[in-house]
């Protein structure tokens, strides 16, 4: 049996554990002090005897949220999500110092102490943090899967910050979101069917369940419980708040995707804009493949068959692997189109007569250190996006590459 921390104990000649935090399936937490810095955080390791998982198991999806949270620290993080400072290792045992959440509350405890929510505004604005913060995870090519009230902190000033990351990641990424499901099963009032149901299912798991997620997160702010059913109306399950508010969680929680919002960044602006309404979308025509596409704000084209989470639109890459596996995003702002690079090799548009390179700052920096031409046609270093219209062309990699759209806004 591995050994486990007490209180009292020092971490690696650093991290002084002080009270118990709590314990989940996988780790257990402990706030501690951090003798170098005087810092008060949280060191979390694996739940090896209270768990009813094997150890690995609990040693698999510990890594998981190590992994995750290394990602995210990587690309600088997000405000609405737990920061990570340090892994240790301690006689053998792995533990993750991550942000203490001053004056936190999980948000099931904070509607268990206080009640339901009743003012839509709050609820709306909790909701557009988590939608944020999603929204920045699908980017950065993870998605949470297992969105819970347990699993949000909630901040003295309502705002909410995402904790445990240990399954957040294991997605298929081939074809589109009906043709297949390899996710792991995950139960509960808060998951839509193709993650509580992964094993009995066609639909792949992607940024459409976390929408689901969030959907049933905020009734369950709105009521304090929430029913084992999709679709749900807050009013009709008794809450009380505004129509627009009622009217988005009804749309984010259907039990088919195509019925939901496609993504997090969709399901943010609609709580923005206090308007239910589905956003304006865009087409894109695949043209050495024949096929056309919609596309809505903060959609994905990548890598068909790439490890981790999938994009919007998969493509078959037909020279091997230097389509990334998210290559691309489109954003509106504005009532303008962008499209915003975040892949490794780059894209290119046409407008008018020339190809603009479009790179971003990852890309960059991978070609800088292989001693790779990053600049564009101008000799300048390229934009990380760029604005679309009509009739522009886009082509993966390079126009060369074989794999080329047409944008066309709707």
């Amino acid at each position: 049996m591995p050994w486990e921390p007490e209180p009292g104990d020092v971490i690696a000649g650093r991290y002084e554990l002080e009270e118990f935090l709590g314990k989940g399936g996988f780790a257990k937490a402990y706030k501690a002090t951090d003798r170098d810095t005087g810092a008060t955080v949280v060191l979390k390791h694996p739940n090896y005897t209270e768990s009813q998982n094997d150890e690995s198991v609990i040693e698999e999806y510990f890594g998981k949220e190590a992994d995750s949270l290394e990602r995210i620290a990587t690309v600088g993080g997000h405000e609405n999500v737990m920061d990570l400072y340090d892994t240790v290792r301690f006689r053998d045992v792995p533990f993750l110092v991550v942000e203490l959440v001053e004056g936190g509350l999980e948000l099931d405890n904070v509607i268990d102490e206080h009640g339901p929510i009743e003012d839509s505004e709050q609820v709306r604005q909790i909701g557009i943090d988590l939608a944020d913060a999603m929204g920045f995870l699908h980017e950065n090519e993870i998605v949470y899967r297992d969105l819970k009230p347990e699993n949000v902190m909630l901040k003295p000033d309502i705002t909410p910050t995402l904790i445990d990351f240990n399954t957040a990641t294991g997605f298929d990424s081939t074809g589109d979101p009906s043709t297949g499901n390899q996710g792991t099963t995950i139960l509960g009032p808060f998951k839509p069917r193709e993650v509580a149901e992964a094993s009995r299912t066609d639909v792949r798991q992607g940024p459409w369940s976390d929408v689901y997620s969030i959907g049933k997160v905020l009734l369950f702010l709105l009521k304090g419980s929430v029913p084992k059913k999709d679709g749900v109306n807050p009013h009709d399950f008794g809450a009380d708040c505004d129509d627009y508010l009622a009217e988005i969680v009804e749309r984010a929680t259907q039990s088919d995707y195509r019925h939901r919002y496609r993504n997090a960044t969709v399901l943010r602006d609609v709580l923005e804009d206090k308007d239910p309404s589905p956003p304006a979308t865009a087409s894109i025509r695949y043209i050495q493949a024949g096929k056309e596409f919609s596309v809505e704000p903060g959609d994905t084209i990548g890598r068909e068959g790439a490890n981790g989470p999938p994009a919007s639109i998969t493509i078959e890459d037909p020279q091997g692997e230097y389509i990334s596996s998210i290559q691309v995003q489109f954003e509106r702002e504005g009532g303008e189109w962008y499209l915003v690079d975040r892949s490794l090799n780059g894209t290119f548009v046409q407008q008018g007569s020339g190809w603009q390179r479009v790179l971003c700052g990852a890309g960059r920096d991978r070609l800088k250190e292989k001693s790779e031409d990053y600049m564009d046609r101008h000799g300048e270093e390229p934009p990380e996006s760029i604005r679309v219209e009509n009739g522009d062309l886009i082509s993966l990699v390079h126009p060369t590459y074989g794999v080329t759209f047409e944008f066309q806004a709707e």
